[in-house]
């Protein structure tokens, strides 16, 4: 071992003989970390935007459920509309979709309908 120690190829570095083979494996050693913190780096943005988009998803669906609920809701003011119609045009009384709770005749009629009343209600809110 000491014939290897005098025949080993090394530098004098700050005072200190430093061996070429150890100079060698430990920038092996550092090239290999350097490797492995890249790919751990790469990792680590991928799993980043990964999640961004999960959220993004997340915000998507959550506005779709209020989107989906107010056209629930407008559909059903619809299609009482269109009933309401349908009966009025049949020959029904307008005082019974009618809000005002007017005397029948009495001339000073201003009707509102449920959904012109609801609506009301809903801009007065905002």
């Amino acid at each position: 071992m000491s014939e290897y120690i005098k025949s080993a190829p090394s530098v004098m570095l700050n005072g200190d003989q430093i061996f070429v083979d150890e100079l060698i494996r430990e920038n092996a050693r550092l090239t290999i970390q350097h490797e492995a913190d890249q790919q751990v780096i790469r990792d680590l943005r991928q799993r980043a935007a990964t999640e961004e988009l999960e959220a993004m998803v997340d915000k998507a669906k959550a506005d779709y459920e209020v989107a989906s609920q107010g056209a629930q809701a407008l559909n059903a003011r619809l299609l009482r509309a269109i009933a309401d119609l349908h009966f009025v045009m049949a020959g029904g009384d307008p005082c019974k979709v009618c809000t005002v709770g007017c005397l029948m005749g009495a001339g000073n009629c201003k009707p509102v309908w449920r959904g012109e009343q609801a609506e009301a209600w809903e801009d007065a809110d905002d």
